[in-house]
């Protein structure tokens, strides 16, 4: 009996099951890769923190202080504050020369240690008006905490404060009386939604803020900002510490430490954010 050669084609009926389970696996696999994805932006958004704990410190060693938060003292402005200090201290000492020349010219250069890879707007830049005409500049997800009560730089006391009071010259380790590894000192807040505020250049709102937050920047927002979720569509929640990651956000604290504190713990970052406020923490919940 002769073999026969004709091959057999798949039925309809077959291919459709064919493609059902590839499309049943796709589905499977898609959110365990993002999983991956995200675990990855985590552990890099929390060596930023880590790294920028290193950059902060080693400032300390060098001045005696923390970095000044806003810029120049006693007239303070908005720009050259905290952020572009320690650039020297994180292998930027290029980019800070560079502001020091022309600093509109330097700024719109991103600095990976300043953004979260969570953030797919992690390339861009921020534009808006400065004092001195409108400018752009690169961003930050991370900013300094300056205490437990966000408001003018008056209503900033020794009991409120924290580690980037604002209208300080900066902050040595000896004033943290409540202890570093008790005190935040940068937590995470991805760039307002339109971009104008979250520039690693200038401070106040976009690399400040508090743990309680009572200035609003755009209207009608909510207040006291607090720790909780927020979304990067809504300019509201510049108003308020968040991530872009699930359940919480990272937070470095003013020993070099990083701790991932989950929005339950809100009530813990307002007595947490302050260095001589002699609330009492239990630092086993963190």
């Amino acid at each position: 009996m002769p073999i026969s050669n004709r091959r057999h084609a798949f039925t309809l009926i077959e291919l459709l099951v064919v493609i059902a389970i590839i499309a049943i696996l796709i589905g499977l696999l898609l959110p365990a890769v993002q999983k991956v994805r995200e675990a990855a932006a985590r552990t890099q958004c929390i060596n930023n923190l880590k790294q920028l704990g290193i950059g902060l410190h080693s400032y300390h060693g060098t001045y005696q202080t923390f970095p000044q938060p806003r810029g120049q003292v006693p007239v303070f402005t908005s720009s050259f504050g905290w952020m572009c200090r320690i650039l020297p201290y994180i292998e930027q000492d290029n980019l800070y020369k560079a502001a020091q020349v022309n600093f509109f010219q330097a700024i719109p250069t991103p600095v990976k240690t300043f953004q979260c890879p969570s953030d797919g707007r992690d390339g861009r830049d921020g534009t808006g008006a400065t004092t001195l005409g409108t400018h752009s500049s690169g961003l930050t997800w991370y900013l300094g905490v300056t205490g437990s009560f966000g408001g003018s730089d008056a209503q900033y006391t020794g009991s409120n404060s924290g580690i980037f009071q604002p209208n300080t010259a900066g902050v040595a380790i000896a004033s943290i009386a409540d202890g570093s590894s008790n005190t935040l000192m940068i937590g995470e807040r991805p760039p307002a939604a339109d971009l104008v505020f979250g520039w690693w250049s200038y401070s106040d709102y976009d690399n400040l803020l508090a743990t309680q937050n009572y200035l609003a920047i755009y209207p009608n927002c909510p207040t006291p900002g607090v720790y909780g979720p927020g979304k990067v569509t809504n300019n509201c929640d510049s108003n308020h510490f968040w991530s872009l990651h699930s359940g919480g956000g990272n937070w470095l604290f003013g020993d070099g430490s990083v701790h991932f504190l989950p929005y339950s713990a809100a009530a813990m970052t307002i007595p947490l954010a302050t260095r001589a406020g002699g609330e009492v923490v239990n630092s086993s919940d963190f």
